[in-house]
């Protein structure tokens, strides 16, 4: 089984005003991710703006993340999961091609009453038959309002290229009852204030949005926990927790974006209809990164 171990950010999107995608920022973005205490970046996430990005976006920066991680021997993990199966299996397959190590595939979300334990198992099922990389299963039910009970996944654990799961809901009784019956699914905490919760009970690491920009707090918080010196992982992640929320629950992308814009990497605009953060939003994040001793970038 392949071991995706790590910390990784599921990337943004970086948007020039007029909606176009600025490949040369993302470029500048991955050198500075790549330098980064992380395994590897995600991309696209919810964090990305995903549900406005074009199959042929996403496939252009796919090849230019695959192109850069390449080089620093870091992995690309590709969300590439859509609404039908078929073209989620494409999208899978094509993100293989261009380097791709894994894919984090987003369940169908439309048709939500007909969801049921046979549909997502027979949905995912297939996607791995026909994949030629690892697959881990995105839980993130705040978006999809599809939240996957212990009983599916470990059902779709049985499949050997399915080995793992981001769980965004951070449900650590449910993560606790996977992990009981299956200590070898990898499992990866959906956010940042999740990371030590879910290590301790065998959760490999995070896919987080915090990590898109602390980086180096997070892997204090996994170094400590490997080392058995749990009162430090415990004091770096209780500090994080305001900032994590801020960027997640109470400000979403628009926060994030301007937080890394405030520490040197390009966040830029959100892409229509998400609106830019607000003065109230973007005062609070400042107080926020002052607390934290992270300094914004004039």
């Amino acid at each position: 089984m392949t071991n995706l171990a790590g910390i990784y950010p599921p990337i943004p999107t970086p948007f020039r005003e007029d909606g176009s995608v600025a490949f040369d920022r993302l470029t500048d973005n991955l050198r500075r991710w790549i330098d980064q205490p992380l395994d590897g970046v995600v991309m696209p996430g919810s964090n990305s703006e995903a549900a406005y990005l074009t199959v042929e976006e996403r496939i252009a920066i796919w090849r230019i993340c695959a192109e850069a991680l390449r080089g620093a021997g870091k992995r690309l993990i590709a969300g590439t999961g859509v609404e039908s199966t078929a073209q989620t299996i494409e999208l899978t397959v094509k993100a293989a091609e261009l380097g791709a190590e894994a894919a984090l595939v987003l369940p169908p979300i439309f048709y939500r009453s007909q969801l049921t334990h046979d549909v997502l198992v027979a949905h995912y099922r297939a996607v791995a038959d026909a994949s030629p990389i690892p697959i881990l299963v995105y839980n993130v039910p705040a978006f999809t309002n599809v939240d996957f009970p212990p009983a599916t996944l470990l059902a779709l654990a049985e499949h050997p290229r399915i080995v793992g799961c981001k769980d965004s809901s951070a449900n650590v009784v449910k993560i606790a009852s996977v992990l009981a019956a299956r200590p070898d699914f990898q499992v990866f905490a959906g956010t940042g204030s999740a990371l030590l919760p879910f290590l301790s009970l065998g959760a490999v690491g995070g896919i987080m949005a915090l990590a898109n920009f602390a980086a180096g707090p997070l892997r204090g918080v996994w170094d400590a926990f490997h080392a058995g010196d749990l009162a430090t992982a415990r004091r770096i992640q209780l500090s994080l927790a305001d900032i994590n929320t801020a960027v997640t629950a109470r400000f979403g992308v628009p926060g994030l974006k301007y937080t890394m814009d405030r520490l040197g990497f390009y966040g830029g605009p959100t892409r229509r209809p998400l609106l830019p953060l607000a003065a109230a939003g973007r005062a609070e994040i400042d107080r926020l990164l002052d607390r934290l001793g992270l300094a914004p970038v004039a």
